[in-house]
């Protein structure tokens, strides 16, 4: 057999090393425990990333996709993700590995009045880094939930009405102790402190009753800010949290915004 050189072995032409170096939007599929003790298919984009020193040319980039690849059988969680970025680490004799997972998320619900099923996604990300000197590991998974929000000054100075938002609230947590955190339940929090939920199914029966809902329950994105992060902060499971929330206006061109971190 042929011997191949290992051109990433070389001695760079600048002997700096790289903090990230990998590859990004690797699509795989994956499958994820939900709530109800099932579990649910979906795609993810993966990027992986690891450190390189400065007597090396380049990393071994086949790896990356090759380490990602070899653990799609299994069910996606933390757990998963200290898995693969460990193996990462050792095959690429790499400090620091990070793997990141995107990946739309549905949930079924019915809707308010007529109880017509539909699929509702919510945006997810999963990002773990594997450090080798310190011996740690840090995940933190964040999710993105569509809901509505109506202004309270504008119904309050309005005789015939008030103006709404599609609010675009996300919600990116470490968890404590590698505790397990539900999506549904931070996709709860998120709905619950909005004016309305959103549906992608609904009648008109269904309409009049969430347009009705969110009348009777306006909310800045102060508001919203305010009330997801005391309900996170009540919970034991989450060693940090940030709540970011993205009011798109229906009266101006431009969105209104606020986020708060628990550091």
């Amino acid at each position: 057999m042929t011997d191949i050189n290992d051109v990433q072995k070389y001695k760079p032409s600048i002997d700096l090393p790289i903090q990230r170096v990998g590859i990004t939007e690797l699509k795989v599929p994956i499958y994820i425990s939900t709530k109800d003790g099932s579990y649910q298919h979906t795609v993810a984009d993966v990027d992986v990333f690891v450190d390189l020193d400065a007597n090396s040319k380049g990393t071994h980039m086949s790896r990356l996709a090759i380490g990602v690849q070899k653990f799609i059988d299994q069910r996606l969680n933390s757990d998963l993700l200290c898995s693969i970025a460990e193996y990462i680490r050792n095959k690429l004799d790499a400090k620091t590995a990070q793997v990141i997972y995107r990946f739309p998320y549905f949930i079924k619900k019915l809707a308010p009045e007529s109880k017509e099923p539909g699929l509702v996604y919510h945006n997810v990300v999963f990002d773990l880094t594997r450090e080798k000197d310190e011996d740690t590991v840090i995940f933190r998974m964040s999710v993105e939930t569509t809901a509505t929000s109506l202004c309270p000054c504008s119904k309050e100075i309005s005789d015939q009405g008030a103006h709404n938002q599609r609010s675009k609230i996300k919600l990116t947590v470490i968890p404590e102790n590698n505790a397990f955190v539900w999506l549904e339940d931070l996709i709860l929090i998120s709905e619950n402190c909005s004016s309305c939920e959103v549906y992608s199914s609904l009648k008109r029966i269904d309409e009049k009753q969430v347009t009705d809902r969110a009348y009777e329950n306006p909310k800045f994105v102060e508001d919203m800010v305010r009330e997801i992060y005391l309900a996170l902060s009540e919970r034991a499971d989450l060693k940090w949290y940030k709540v970011e929330v993205v009011n798109e206006e229906s009266i101006h061109q431009h969105s209104a915004y606020a986020h708060m971190s628990s550091d």
